[in-house]
């Protein structure tokens, strides 16, 4: 199925917004491997630390946080196609609501796009 321009940097956002939030995890998980290393395991992070991930939704202007546990977090992105977003930040023409929890969605997108870069892209959406 072909999508539109507008779309594909609607999606390609979303994409950007979760390869941010997925860096925190990273990090810790490297943070978690250096204080193994040195002996320092009462410091290793707590499976259950909550976390405030960025809204994944396709507004470049967006600064709504999520909190949740990032071990939630990283099960929610088991598919690629999945996002997690503010209440009514979901954009019906790209994805649809699979999850409805108590402070978040989580939105499956209609279509799949390649890898965006590392830049957001303007788009007619305002969560404002």
């Amino acid at each position: 199925m072909d999508i539109s321009k507008a779309e594909r940097k609607q999606i390609e956002n979303e994409m950007i917004f979760r390869r941010l939030n997925e860096k925190v995890g990273d990090d810790l998980g490297a943070l978690d491997a250096m204080h193994i290393e040195d002996g320092n395991l009462h410091l290793i992070r707590d499976e259950l630390l909550m976390l405030r991930f960025k809204c994944e939704c396709s507004d470049e202007n967006c600064d709504a946080r999520i909190p949740l546990e990032l071990n939630k977090y990283q099960k929610i992105h088991e598919d690629r196609d999945t996002f997690i977003v503010i209440v009514n930040h979901q954009v019906d023409p790209i994805e649809k609501v699979i999850s409805v929890e108590d402070h978040y969605n989580i939105v499956k997108k209609n279509n799949s796009t390649a890898e965006p870069g590392s830049t957001l892209n303007q788009t007619s959406i305002d969560n404002s």
